[in-house]
């Protein structure tokens, strides 16, 4: 049986990996890594986030100092979020995780019901 299992659980994964949907997410996901915009776009995202912790930390969470630390940080990640390739990537992103919520509702639903009664 647990050969069965490792089988099923071996081709799962390779139609997962050739899945149209995990196809397009990972190409997204290398062309988005190489696109020079959207690394400086993250990177600005990356400071304004680490500003707004320091103020976080520094200051009052009504303070004037965090306050403009985070609507600067608001508007780094709407940039970001913004530009075209992640607006596909997280589309994309997007529909995988829904693939993957339905593979586990099919796997795992019953589980914890069954669970339930052995306890």
């Amino acid at each position: 049986m647990n050969q069965d299992i490792y089988a099923l659980a071996y081709e799962l994964g390779e139609m997962l990996a050739n899945d149209e949907h995990v196809v397009k997410l990972n190409s997204l996901e290398e062309k988005m890594s190489n696109d020079k915009q959207v690394i400086s776009l993250a990177y600005q995202k990356d400071l304004a986030c680490s500003k707004y912790s320091d103020a976080l930390s520094h200051f009052e969470e009504d303070s004037k100092e965090v306050k403009d630390a985070q609507k600067d940080l608001h508007q780094k990640k709407l940039a970001l979020d913004s530009n075209e390739i992640v607006r596909e990537y997280l589309k994309a992103y997007s529909d995988v995780r829904d693939l993957y919520n339905e593979i586990n509702h099919i796997l795992f639903s019953g589980l914890s019901m069954k669970m339930e009664e052995h306890k």
